[in-house]
C-alpha cells in the first residue's frame, strides 16, 4: 500500500474543507492519487496564470499611458514646428498642423476637405500630382524639392519640401515638411537679374573690362568686348602676360605707372581712398594692326586671397585721336594746300638753325611767289585759283627732299627750307627744280593755266644770324626776282645788296 501524508493549507482551492491547516494521511490506490496529483497541480497552475494575467494587463495599462503620453508630445511637437508638416494619403491630407495653415492661407478643415492639390500653383500641379502617383506605385522620388504654392489670398509662395512615404496604419502616406523660401527666391531672383544685367552689359557694350594680378601681371578676367577691339578672345588675353597687350613704348609706360601706383596704394590701403587713373595707351589688334585707347583703372586688394588687383576699363579712343591729330594738322596747316602753315614753317626752321650753329653746315631759305596768278583769278575765278594752288603745292613737294620743307604763308606765296645745305650751289640747284616745274601748264577743268614763280634765297649764318633776319633778306631777293622780270632766282648778299646769281 501507498501511503501519502499532505500537508497544507486547502481553504483557498477546497473551500469545502473548513478549519484551516490539518494534517492528514491516507492509503490509497495509484488511480487516487492520480487524481488527487491532477487536482493539485491545476489549483497551483491557476494560480500562476492569474499573477501572469495580472502583469500582462498592468502592463497594457502602462503601454497605452506611454503611448499616450508620446501622441500628446507628438502632437505638441508638430503643432509647435516652425515647419509646415502634414500627412497626405490618397490624394488628400489626413493630418496638418498650424505652420501648414500659415503657410497656405487655408485654415486646417479647409485644407483636410481638399479633394485635390489646390494648394499648389498651376505651373507646379502636373509636377506634383506625377510625384504622387510615383510614391503610390513605389518608384523612387527625389524627398526634397522647391515649388510654388498659391495661397488662398492668390499669393504665390515659394515652398522648400521634404516629404517620405511611409507605412500607416497598413496604408502608404506620405509625410513631409515645408519651409517658406519666398524671401530666398526674390534674392536669387535679384541675383540673377543682376548677374544677367552685368553679362549683358560686359558681353554687349563696346568697352572692355578686366582684372590684373598686380605682381604677376597677367589678367585673371577679361570682358567678352575685347575680341571686337582688338581680335583676340578673352582666353588668348588671359594665357599671355600683360606685354602682349601694349606695344613696346605703352609697356614701358605701364610699368612704370603700375610700380608707381602699387606703392602709393599700399600706403594710402588703411584709409580705403579709391582713386581712379586714366591713360591712354596702343594696343596690336591680332590684325597686325594697333588701336589708341583710353584705360581707367583703380587698385583694390582681394579679400579672398588678399593680392593686389588692378580693375580696369578700356575704351576705343581711335576716333578721337583721329579728331585730334586733324585739329592739330589743322592748327598747323594750311586748309587748301596742307601745306605748313607760318606757325609750323617757324618752328621747322628754329630748328633747323639751331642744328646749323651746332653743325656749323649753312641753312638755306626761301621765299617763293607765283607769277601771273592775279590773272588767273581774275579771269577764271577763285575756284580754278584754289586748285591751281594745290596743284603747285604738289609739284614743289616733288621738287624737294624729304628733310625739306615747304610752306605757304598766305595767298600766293610759299617759303622753302632747305636744312644742311653743303654748297650755295645745291640751294640753286633745288630753285632750278622749282622754277622748272611750275612753268610746266596746269590743265584745270579742261583748261591750260600758265604761270611762273620768283624765288629769293637767303643762307644762314650768312645771310642772317636768326630766323627773322634770314626771312626778312629771303623776302627782299624774292622781291628782286619779281622786279626782274620773275621767272628766275635771286640770292641774298649783305655785302652788296644785289643778287649774286641769276638763273
Amino acid at each position: 500500500m501507498l501511503s501519502l501524508v499532505v500537508f497544507g493549507n486547502y481553504e483557498a482551492v477546497f473551500p469545502g474543507f473548513a478549519g484551516g491547516k490539518y494534517m492528514f494521511s491516507m492509503a490509497a490506490g495509484p488511480l487516487s492519487v492520480f487524481v488527487f496529483s491532477a487536482l493539485l497541480f491545476t489549483c497551483v497552475f491557476l494560480l500562476y496564470e492569474r499573477r501572469r494575467l495580472r502583469k500582462i494587463v498592468n502592463e497594457e495599462a502602462l503601454a497605452k499611458s506611454a503611448l499616450g503620453e508620446s501622441i500628446v508630445r507628438f502632437h505638441m511637437i508638430v503643432e509647435s514646428s516652425a515647419a509646415a508638416t502634414y500627412v497626405f494619403r490618397g490624394g488628400r491630407f489626413v493630418m496638418v498642423n498650424a505652420a501648414m495653415e500659415a503657410i497656405t492661407g487655408y485654415s486646417r478643415e479647409e485644407l483636410l476637405r481638399m479633394n485635390s492639390l489646390e494648394h499648389i500653383h498651376p505651373d507646379h500641379r502636373p509636377s506634383a500630382l506625377e510625384r504622387d502617383a510615383a510614391r503610390e506605385r513605389g518608384e523612387a522620388v527625389p524627398t526634397r524639392y522647391e515649388l510654388k504654392l498659391l495661397t488662398k489670398t492668390g499669393e504665390v509662395r515659394w515652398v522648400d519640401f521634404t516629404a517620405r512615404t511611409v507605412l500607416f496604419d497598413g496604408v502608404l502616406c506620405t509625410v513631409g515638411s515645408a519651409f517658406d523660401i519666398t524671401g530666398r527666391k526674390r534674392v536669387e531672383d535679384a541675383l540673377r537679374e543682376s548677374e544677367a544685367k552685368y553679362r549683358f552689359l560686359t558681353e554687349s557694350m563696346k568697352d572692355v573690362i578686366w582684372t590684373l594680378d598686380a605682381e604677376t601681371l597677367m589678367f585673371v578676367y577679361v570682358s567678352p568686348s575685347v575680341e571686337r577691339l582688338r581680335g583676340y578672345t578673352p582666353e588668348e588675353i588671359m594665357a599671355e602676360p600683360l606685354d602682349a597687350a601694349l606695344t613696346p613704348e605703352s609697356a614701358a609706360l605701364v610699368h612704370r605707372l603700375i610700380d608707381q601706383e602699387t606703392e602709393k596704394f599700399k600706403m594710402r590701403e588703411e584709409r580705403g581712398d579709391a582713386v581712379f587713373h586714366t591713360e591712354e595707351v596702343e594696343q596690336p589688334r591680332k590684325d597686325g594692326t594697333t588701336v589708341w585707347t583710353e584705360v581707367v583703372t583703380v587698385y583694390w586688394r582681394n579679400p579672398q586671397n588678399g593680392r593686389i588687383e588692378i580693375h580696369g576699363v578700356t575704351r576705343d579712343i581711335s576716333e578721337r585721336k583721329e579728331v585730334e591729330a586733324k585739329m592739330a594738322h589743322m592748327a598747323q596747316h594750311d586748309p587748301l594746300t596742307g601745306l605748313p602753315n607760318r606757325a609750323l614753317f617757324s618752328d621747322r626752321l628754329e630748328r633747323a638753325l639751331a642744328a646749323s650753329r651746332r653743325s656749323g653746315i649753312p641753312t638755306a631759305l626761301m621765299f617763293l611767289d607765283l607769277d601771273k596768278f592775279k590773272p588767273v583769278n581774275d579771269t577764271y575765278g577763285h575756284a580754278i585759283g584754289d586748285v591751281l594752288l594745290q596743284q603747285a603745292a604738289e609739284r614743289m613737294k616733288s621738287a624737294l627732299r624729304e628733310s625739306d620743307t615747304v610752306g605757304r604763308i598766305g595767298g600766293d606765296e610759299f617759303v622753302v627750307l632747305l636744312p644742311a645745305v653743303e654748297r650755295v650751289e645745291d640751294a640753286l640747284h633745288v630753285a632750278e627744280k622749282l622754277l622748272e616745274a611750275l612753268r610746266k601748264p596746269f590743265f584745270i577743268e579742261g583748261r591750260s593755266v600758265d604761270v611762273s614763280c620768283s624765288i629769293g634765297i637767303a643762307i644762314h649764318p650768312e645771310d642772317g644770324r636768326d630766323e627773322i633776319e634770314l626771312a626778312k633778306n629771303a623776302d627782299t631777293a624774292m622781291y628782286w626776282a619779281k622786279r626782274d622780270g620773275g621767272d628766275c632766282v635771286r640770292m641774298f648778299r649783305t655785302a652788296s645788296h644785289v643778287s649774286a646769281a641769276v638763273l
